[in-house]
């Protein structure tokens, strides 16, 4: 399988891969969520056409950040006194 998407171009990322704790069939999903107990709090079990996905619901960015995009540099700064 590996080395099929290798030769056939398809190695680019998969968000189903990469965005998900778990993916495989539905008892395995469970399996996995019930050994991380409390850590899978608010995770859910997303079901496709082939496949189960244990996974965290997307929340915007901006949400958590309070829409804050600044350059926080000068911020960040503490300037010394410094004299002879």
């Amino acid at each position: 399988m590996i080395n099929d998407s290798l030769a056939n171009g398809d190695n680019c990322r998969q968000p189903q891969w990469t965005e998900s704790i778990a993916v495989g069939s539905e008892r395995f999903t469970n399996a996995i969520k019930d050994k991380l107990d409390i850590l899978a709090k608010g995770r859910e079990i997303i079901e496709t056409d082939t496949e189960f996905r244990l996974r965290e619901e997307s929340v915007a960015y901006n949400a958590l950040s309070g829409g804050k995009n600044d350059n926080i540099g000068a911020q960040n700064t503490y300037y010394w006194c410094i004299t002879h």
